[in-house]
This record gives structure tokens, sequence and C-alpha cells, in this order.
């Protein structure tokens, strides 16, 4: 019969001991730092059921009729398999209010059922994997990966890492004590370098770089951090910009094989779309295999791929643009931006000519990465041609540049422009992605997460570049702000620095002084 008390869910040796449990999966901490292996726990049939003599079934019916406001009809329920968003409990369970929410966390269809005279709390880690799949519900590559995925690997702990980030975000400090904070930062650590080292033994293997589930484990690794807000910390050792290194290598070792399968490409893009950001933000050349990459993925274009493989051609011409002029200002070289400053400035008008060209033959639609790449493309735009500009205002200090002021000023009016009109599409953009969120401010399913965080950087972009219009940064800040506090993505709170390492004569032309 049904187990209408609360047994307990600890772990085997945790119950012969009489201790609390974690309840941790697949061992809790308190065995292992007992010592010993973790016997695991009870079948979830024997958590429910148990057995009964009939006088004890007898005297359970008798009183359940007795009892007030406890009704023999069941109530109705939507059905369907959509994930719950949990409720964080104080002790750091995920709380369920009513049995559908508990059959719709197990994926299971529920057209009735009954409502609990209690709220069910179950730890957070039976639901990790669940909240997961419901935030990339729209990525096949992460939906496969984890279908039939064992309860042991790098892909386990990392939706244990993120989903728990994600849960605290929201929900902290209204839902959960400064001490259950403080426990919960101790337990991420743990699943952090669980993640960690479970990643870094796969790769000491000679197969782990080609194993599907470590390079999704260092993606979801990478916006991981955007949750815990880490994008602005632009050191060498900074995690994203090294998961996004990691990233990297992987695919390089990777090659073009995998590019002839549709698996290997669906990992492809969303990897090397964060490669891409980060050669933008670090104003570095993208990876020299770019090319072998997109050639390869050209010979077999897929449909609703040509975008994407247009956007990334574009972002590699403006990344080596934004290298070339970075380059300039860590030599103070006026002589050699002067004499490359027209063939600079041409590149990225031909690269913006292709594109557009190219878009012109073929519009782009209304769908959802369409729209994401977009305004990716127009990042790209914004933060290149402020590299030009910077580089325009340092060409105005040197008394011997080969390019007439009037020229430079023209052009410097011409680089706003274009960027100003891309800011103001990425900007219009962010209702369509954010959809209800945006709009109204209600719709806070896991799944609005994921459409969030491919817009936090176009957003920054707009934000911390001064080409842009003081009331465009100031849109951008109240949407990152919103996004930070309402989704619990803190990217959006602890925005991406601009305090670049310039020399005084990029900041401002000639004859203007710097605000302050």
């Amino acid at each position: 019969m049904p187990n209408t008390g609360r047994p307990s869910r600890d772990c085997h040796l945790c119950r012969k001991r009489r201790v609390k449990c974690d309840l941790a999966r697949p061992a809790c901490q308190r065995c292992i730092k007992y010592g010993t292996e973790c016997p695991g726990y009870r079948d979830q049939q024997e958590l429910v059921f148990r057995n009964a003599d009939p006088t004890a079934v007898r005297k359970r019916k008798k009183r359940t009729s007795q009892s007030p406001g406890v009704s023999g009809s069941p109530s109705s329920a939507a059905s369907g398999t959509a994930y719950p968003t949990p409720v964080l409990s104080p002790n750091g369970d995920f709380m369920f209010t009513s049995s559908t929410d508990v059959v719709l966390a197990k994926g299971v269809n529920c057209n009735a059922a009954a409502p609990l005279t209690r709220p069910v709390f179950q730890h957070w880690t039976s639901h990790s994997v669940p909240i997961v799949l419901n935030v990339y519900s729209n990525l096949d590559f992460i939906q496969d990966i984890y279908s039939g995925y064992n309860n042991d690997g790098p892909l386990i702990w990392a939706a244990h890492l993120f989903s728990r980030t994600y849960v605290t975000n929201l929900r902290y400090p209204t839902a959960i004590s400064r001490d259950a904070h403080e426990e919960t930062q101790r337990e991420l650590g743990t699943y952090l370098v669980k993640t960690l080292n479970s990643v870094n033994k796969a790769l000491g293997t000679p197969e782990g770089a080609f194993r599907d589930d470590v390079l999704a484990t260092i993606w979801l690794l990478s916006n991981y951090e955007l949750l815990i807000g880490s994008l602005n910390r632009t050191e060498t050792l900074s995690p994203w910009h090294l998961h996004a290194r990691g990233l990297y290598s992987i695919l390089k070792i990777r090659g073009v094989a995998p590019l002839h399968t549709v698996k290997g490409r669906m990992m492809f893009w969303p990897a090397y779309s964060m490669v891409q950001i980060q050669s933008l933000i670090n104003n570095t050349e993208c990876p020299p295999e770019s090319q072998e990459w997109f050639d390869a993925i050209a010979q077999s274009l897929s449909p609703g791929e040509g975008l994407g493989l247009h956007v990334s051609l574009f972002m590699i011409k403006i990344c080596s643009v934004q290298a070339r002029i970075f380059s300039f200002f860590r030599r103070r070289d006026f002589s050699g931006a002067s004499r490359e400053y027209n063939d600079l400035l041409a590149q990225m008008k031909a690269a913006i000519h292709e594109i557009e060209d190219w878009m012109e033959s073929n519009p782009v639609g209304n769908h959802m990465l369409e729209i994401y790449v977009i305004s990716l493309y127009q990042s790209a735009i914004v933060k290149g041609f402020n590299a030009v500009k910077l580089l325009i205002n340092f060409l105005t200090h040197y008394p011997l540049c080969s390019i007439p002021l009037q020229q430079l000023t023209a052009d410097r009016d011409y680089c706003i422009e274009i960027a100003q009109t891309s800011a103001q599409g990425i900007i219009e953009t962010v209702p369509r992605i954010l959809g209800p969120l945006a709009a109204k401010g209600k719709d806070k399913s896991p799944k609005t997460v994921f459409d969030a965080l491919r817009i936090i950087w176009p957003l920054i972009c707009v934000y911390v570049m001064d080409i842009c219009r003081p009331e465009q940064r100031l849109t951008a800040s109240e949407y990152l702000f919103y996004i930070g506090r309402e989704l619990g993505i803190r990217q959006g709170l602890n925005t991406y620095s601009t305090k670049l390492t310039l020399p005084p004569e990029a900041r401002v032309p000639f004859g203007e002084h710097e605000e302050l």
C-alpha cells in the first residue's frame, strides 16, 4: 500500500549510522567524508509503498474518510511532459507543491492528479538533468547526448553544477537563508571540482577529445560561467576564457571529419560560436583552422546553415582587422597605422558589402536561431567599427599622417553611423528573442534562460562601446539588469569591462578632451 508517512530517503549507511544524509547522487558526501564507499539509496518503490496487514488498511481508510478537507475525487491537471520550474526549499531540496509537479518532473503524462496535502521535497540532483534539458530544449545535440547517458560522467556533474546555480541565482536571497547560501556555494564548489576532474580524466585518454559528452560539458561550463558572471574577467586564466580556449583545442583535435556528419555539425556550431566571441572580446585573430572548417561545411551545406556560415566568415575578417589595429596600439606605431589605414577600412567595408549582398539574395527568416545569428553579426559590426574609430582618433594625433584630416573625420562619422544602426538592431531584437519576458516580465521558464544567454554578449557590446548613443547604452543596461535579476544570469549584472590598455591618443581625437 502507499506509504503515507515520510520514510527516510537517506542512503543505507547514513540510515544505519543514524546521521543526516545530504542525498547527493551518485554518492553522498557523508560517506565520502567517512572514508567509505556510499552503498546507495533505496529504490523509489520502496519509499512509496510498504506492506501492511488488513487491519492496518481498514484503520487507515477509516481515518481518511473522517479527515476534513480531503475529497475522494481527483482534481484535474494539465497534461504534457513539460518539466516544472522547482522552488528551492530552505534545506536545499527542490520543492513541488502538487502531485502533478512530481509526475511532470519525471516526464510522465498526467491528466488527473490529486493535490498533495503537503509539499514534497526531493533532492535537487534528481532534477538537474531535466532542468538542463528544458533550458536547452531547442538544441538537439544536448537532448541526444543526455538520452541514455549513464549516471556518472562529466555531463552529469555539469548538469548538477548548472542547474543548482540557475535555481540558486533565481531564488536567492528571498528563498533561502544566508547559511543555506553558503552551504550551496560549498556544494557547488564540490561539483565544479568533480566536473573538471572528470573532464581532465577523459581528456587524458586518446579518445577523450572525440567524445561528444566532453565537448558538450565544456560548452555547458562556459554557459555556467555566464550564470555566475565571469565574462567581465578578461585575465589570462579567467574561467570563461579558459573554457573557450578548451573548446577551440578540442575542435582543433577533432579536425574536419566530424563536420561531414549531421551530429558533428550540431556539436560544432555552439562550440565555435563561443570561440569567435572570445576572439571578438580579446581583439585577436580567429583560429587559423577556421577557413578549413568552413570549407568542409560549404561542401555539403545543410538548410539553415548558410546564414551562420557567412556571419562566421564575416567575423573572421572583423577579428583580423581588430587584431591588426590593436597591434599598432600596443607598439604605439603611428607610421604603421597610417600606412595600413586605408587597407584596413577597405577590408571592413568590403566585408559589410559582401554579407549584405548575400543576405539580399538569401532573405533572413524569423526563426529564433536566425534572429540570434543576426544579433551576433550586428555586435561584430559595433565592436569592429569601434576599433576603427579608435584608430582614427589615434591618427589625428600624428602630424605626419598621410590621410587628410577631413577624410578621417568623414570616416569617423561613417563608423559611428553604421555602429549605431547595428546597435539599434540589437536593441529592437531583444523583445523578439525574450518574448513574453521582455514584454511583460512574466515568462520565467527555464527555456527562456537559453534565449537570454544568447543575447547577453550583443547587449554587453552595446552597453560598453562608447560608439553607441547614450540612450542605446542605457536601454542595453536596463535589459541586462532585468535579465540578471529576473532570470538569474549574473552576467547581466556583472557586465564586461572596457578597461582596455589603450594609448591616450586612441581615446579621443586631437583637440577633444576625454570625458571623465
